[in-house]
């Protein structure tokens, strides 16, 4: 009886994730990007090894359990393991439900990356209408609930006492097969993501990963970032490289009347080309693109904000499998543009309509230099009324974000154009776009109010996204439409008006503003100044990191790197070789950042 207990618990789990994989593929299907039927059915089958892992560590406790029975007349099975049964049931319902619901919104595997959203339910429910937010509060009990009747069927309520305690070493067999299963198999490799991983369609890969075992993979997995893309030696790295990341601050062309000009920092959410890129969406942005600079041919150097805004402040590219932001040791010493301008005299704010502590925000902004911090605590209550916190038209004001200071580097995350794209204006039938005019029109008027003060003959006003984001026909964040964004530079410290069409990231822009201001530039490792004298005549390309990826893009085309398979589609050595010697510079220098530190203090 006690063996066949077993066997029956093993099974039960593995007919849940059975089925969890046809309900995630099910409710995603919008995302499979023309994966064919024999593709999603072999979802089933490659997701199995993952399935059996993970089984077998859910088994270890049953197991024990069974064992200590034998030393018992009459033992309540049942009754021992429901407390364990509960946990279970509410964590892989949890696990699954979750990855299941935000991989419609973030189209990636939920991780212990991103376990900090899911830490605060407020704010990733946020997402949500109220409605849906309830809703899956509601499902979320009913499933773990379906998984805890699962295990409470496969197992008796006694177990009669044994025959012999040496049938106990009837189970030390299974417990050995339930270790293998636990390794992922007798091969040199142990279970890891990469098992699930068996199709060029990327959903494919995903539906078939065992969220619960992805979670407590990524949880457990300690990364060593000097290690983690580690092909070249230092010579081979330099010579793959090349000028590619050389720092330059000299000027080919100054855009600036004033050099030490005011600046107003707006990081616009998710406004890539695709969604302001029109008139019709965003007329205000786009008629100021006749009054400023204008950079048309920007990439943004990640897919989401706590990673966008380390690549807009401190010119840092997206990492592919690290949120740079959740390790507080490093992200606390990145170079950033609020402290180089502070050490020149500049007052440093930042203000967001939000919760300001939201994905370890605030120590990041704290720790790189701002002064001030500002969240949705400082508005009045009556002005926090959107999901997220304060409506875009409240955060863009004058009186919010210019200092009575001289001079200043203020900056702005605006939030409204998030889902659940909730906004007090209907201009636009499709929500998701009437959202990003009602901000774009948000921002005309501010402009407009900065136009009519004193100051505007000093300010410089850059305008840029966090990041872009997926639009109906458009799932993936890797698309070249989603990651192509603006920057528009504007205000009366503008010497010179144009557009710069030159192959850049928005990490470029901390050295391309500090350049025109006369600002060492040395420690932005990774962020280049496009007008500087150099630039032109070096290596041409941009980078977006994605979960798991990164695009690399050149004036001839573009490349998709998998870093779980470490493969580059379409296929080219050389392409590969700077996309691996690109990603290893990285990892190694931030890694290197908080002994980089100690040596400058």
């Amino acid at each position: 009886m006690r063996i066949r207990y077993l066997i029956r618990y093993f099974i039960t789990w593995l007919l849940i994730f059975v089925t969890q994989k046809v309900v995630f593929m099910l409710v995603n299907m919008g995302l499979a990007d023309g994966a064919p039927f024999w593709s999603c059915m072999a979802v089933l089958w490659h997701g199995l090894r993952l399935d059996i892992t993970t089984a077998c560590y859910l088994s270890i406790v049953p197991t024990l359990v069974v064992l200590v029975s034998y030393f018992f007349r009459q033992f309540p099975l049942r009754k021992v393991l429901l407390p364990y049964y509960w946990l279970t049931a509410v964590l892989i319902a949890v696990a699954f439900l979750a990855d299941t619901i935000l991989y419609f919104f973030w189209g990636a595997k939920l991780d212990a990356n991103e376990l900090m959203y899911v830490a605060k339910p407020k704010d990733m429910l946020a997402s949500l209408p109220v409605w849906q937010a309830v809703a899956a509060f509601v499902l979320m009990g009913v499933v773990a609930y379906h998984y805890f009747r699962r295990q409470r069927h496969a197992t008796p309520a006694r177990l009669a006492a044994p025959g012999s305690r040496f049938g106990a070493l009837l189970i030390l067999p299974l417990a050995g097969l339930i270790f293998l299963g636990m390794r992922g198999g007798v091969t040199q490799s142990t279970a890891n993501p990469s098992y699930a991983y068996f199709s060029s369609h990327q959903f494919c890969n995903h539906a078939a990963l065992n969220p619960a075992f992805n979670i407590f993979h990524s949880m457990f997995k300690v990364q060593d970032l000097e290690k983690e893309f580690d092909r070249f030696s230092e010579p081979e790295l330099e010579s793959v490289l090349g000028d590619a990341y050389a720092p330059d601050p000299s000027l080919a062309d100054t855009l600036l009347s004033v050099q030490r000009p005011n600046v107003l920092l707006v990081i616009w959410e998710g406004a890539g080309m695709a969604m302001v890129g029109s008139d019709s969406v965003a007329p205000c942005l786009q008629a100021l693109r006749n009054e400023g600079v204008w950079f048309s041919n920007c990439y943004a150097n990640s897919f989401r904000t706590d990673r966008g805004i380390l690549s807009v402040l401190s010119g840092w590219p997206g990492m592919p499998t690290l949120s740079l932001i959740k390790r507080t040791n490093i992200c606390s010493k990145l170079p950033s543009l609020a402290s180089s301008l502070r050490a020149e005299g500049y007052a440093t704010s930042l203000t967001y309509g939000g919760d300001v502590d939201y994905a370890n925000m605030r120590l990041y902004f704290s720790e790189t230099g701002f002064s001030t911090v500002r969240g949705s605590h400082y508005f009045p209550a009556s002005q926090n009324t959107s999901a997220w916190g304060v409506h875009d038209h409240f955060l863009l004001r004058p009186e919010v974000l210019v200092p009575s200071d001289r001079p200043f580097f203020s900056t702005a995350l605006t939030l409204s154009s998030h889902e659940p794209w909730e906004v007090p204006m209907q201009r636009l039938r499709h929500p998701r776009w009437n959202s990003f005019a009602y901000t774009d029109s948000c921002l005309g008027a501010f402009i407009d109010q900065l136009k009519a003060m004193p100051l505007w003959d000093s300010l410089l006003v850059v305008i840029l996204p966090d990041h872009g984001i997926t639009y109906p026909g458009v799932h993936s964040t890797a698309d070249l439409r989603v990651s192509h964004i603006p920057i528009l530079w504007v205000g009366g410290a503008l010497a010179k008006y144009g557009e710069c069409d030159r192959l850049m990231n928005q990490s470029d822009l901390a050295a391309t503003l500090l350049a025109q201001m006369g600002v060492d530039v040395a420690a932005f490792y990774f962020s280049r100044n496009v007008f500087g004298r150099s630039f032109g005549r070096r290596h041409q390309f941009a980078l977006h990191a994605d979960k798991n990826g990164v695009t690399l893009i050149e004036p001839e085309g573009s490349w998709v790197y998998d870093c779980v398979s470490r493969t580059l589609q379409p296929d080219s050595d050389a392409h590969l070789r700077f996309v691996e010697a690109s990603l290893q510079q990285l990892y190694q220098t931030t890694a290197a950042l908080p002994r980089l530190a100690r040596e400058q203090q």
